[in-house]
């Protein structure tokens, strides 16, 4: 029993030696003791180096979410502005005379389709869209008009404002397709325009159409341009080629030399034309002691075509154009009506009478901004000679008249609606110029009103009303000419 607990004893005491020596790799077959206590230092290093290297090849796997790196497919492209789509809105109302329709037809920016668009294009781009309501203020902060985004002009002025390099706009085709195109930051379209087909209303699903086509492209847009990528190039050129970029940018700084942007003061226009129909309406009184020798003549209104033209010289000078002080015109107003006479009484029933029946007026006008204010009006004189004729050519005893005159006219242009629709006004006397025994012996009066629109670039409308008064006499007879002209014209300005 003792020997055993001894044994036992001793088996406890020497086992953790063997432990320990197990885990350091010592030899217990030698019997130098030194060398099993050298041993372990040596072995313990081993250990340790081979912990530390797989930590070491390890570091490189976790680098993306230490180093904040974006792996995504939309990594490459920055902010995007999505400008809110164009929609046109008609509407209607009775003209100021009998077959004429005044309908209009404008374009405004579509809010709700809006929301939808950049909507779907946070989902595309992973939230690198421009949220909606801070695009349209934007927008509105600028001054950019539903005309003028479409321009080069206008795209550039919205990425410089938001500070993005791409730009989208949309507008609707003529078969109702949403025509979605990128922009750059200097308003030169890129890649090519995607259509969504029959897209009115501009649903979830036309948005995320769109949205999808429009990314695809932006994603690659973006990409750098490394060398082997270069090749690329040439395969895109045919579908953005370099020169007809650089052909586009020549001609919006052109169109900038002859037209500065809508919403500054230099918007006047440098040449005005247009033409268009209306009704021409005369009452003509004679009296005289030759009164009776001649037939009576009944005027009914008739169908008129009718030219205007007008051309700005100070506008054609970067120094002048758009001041306050710049409103210089020199106009050309002529209307002729088709119509002729015919006998119906007396001895002259069933005779046809050929008629000349037109006026013509060459005006210059001078005005001047009253108030430096987008809607201040503008206040000036004009003056010009005018012509008004009603010539017969036939058999029947009919008055023939013609008025030449010099105009005196209060001219006002109002603005209505920005720079796009103004009232123009004008009134004043007229001298007439009578020739052998003829003359003035009454006050004669002219005046007109018109109401002008450029809704979109280039196109030019305007609608109105055109009178005079005259009289004239001789020693034996006095006659008394009030005509009046209502129209609409159509035309385009530069």
């Amino acid at each position: 029993m003792k020997f055993s607990t001894l044994m036992i004893g001793a088996w406890l005491v020497c086992a953790p030696a063997f432990a320990q020596s197990g885990e350091m790799g010592l030899d217990l077959t030698d019997d130098t003791p030194p060398v099993p206590a050298k041993a372990p230092a040596k072995a313990a290093a081993v250990p340790a180096k081979a912990a530390v290297a797989p930590a070491a090849k390890a570091a490189p796997a976790k680098p993306a979410d230490d180093v904040g790196l974006d792996l995504s497919s939309t990594a490459e492209v920055q902010a995007v502005l999505v400008a809110p789509p164009i929609i046109k809105v008609t509407t209607s109302q009775a003209g100021g005379f009998a077959g004429f329709n005044a309908s209009k037809t404008v374009e405004k920016f579509d809010i709700a389709a809006h929301k939808r668009l950049v909507d779907a294009f946070q989902k595309q781009l992973d939230g690198k869209a421009i949220p909606a309501e801070s695009a349209f203020a934007i927008v509105v902060k600028e001054g950019v008009t539903a005309v003028s985004i479409r321009t080069p002009a206008g795209a550039s002025k919205l990425a410089k404002a938001a500070n993005v390099p791409w730009v989208v706009v949309f507008e609707f085709n003529k078969t109702n397709g949403l025509v979605g195109t990128i922009n750059n930051a200097e308003g030169a379209p890129v890649g090519t325009p995607v259509i969504v087909a029959t897209a009115t209303g501009i649903t979830a699903k036309h948005a995320e159409e769109m949205a999808a086509g429009i990314s695809k492209q932006l994603i690659e847009l973006a990409k750098p341009k490394a060398a082997p990528v270069t090749t690329v190039v040439a395969v895109q050129e045919p579908v953005t080629p370099v020169v007809p970029a650089e052909e586009e940018q020549k001609d919006v700084e052109l169109e900038k030399s002859l037209y500065p942007e809508r919403n500054t003061e230099t918007a006047a226009p440098r040449i005005v034309a247009a033409v268009g129909p209306g009704a021409a309406i005369r009452t003509f009184n004679i009296t005289g002691a030759d009164a009776e020798r001649l037939a009576e003549l009944r005027n009914s209104p008739v169908v008129g075509l009718a030219f205007y033209g007008q051309i700005a010289p100070l506008q054609f000078f970067k120094g002048t154009a758009g001041k306050r002080w710049a409103d210089l015109e020199i106009e050309v107003n002529y209307r002729h009506a088709f119509v002729k006479a015919e006998g119906v009484g007396g001895g002259v029933t069933g005779q046809t009478c050929s008629m000349t029946d037109d006026d013509l007026q060459i005006r210059g006008t001078y005005r001047f901004k009253v108030v430096d204010h987008p809607y201040g009006p503008q206040v000036g004189v004009g003056g010009g000679w005018s012509r008004e004729q009603t010539l017969f050519s036939c058999e029947i005893p009919l008055l023939s008249a013609s008025y030449s005159g010099i105009d005196a006219q209060l001219r006002v242009k109002q603005p209505i609606y920005r720079d796009m629709i103004s009232l123009d006004a004008s009134f004043g006397p007229r001298i007439l110029m009578g020739g052998g025994d003829t003359s003035s012996k009454a006050l004669n009066l002219s005046g007109e009103a018109w109401l002008e629109a450029r809704p979109i670039s280039l196109f030019f409308a305007r609608a109105g009303v055109r009178a005079s008064h005259l009289n004239l006499s001789t020693p034996t007879l006095n006659a008394t000419d009030t005509r009046i002209f209502a129209g609409a014209e159509l035309g385009a300005f530069f």
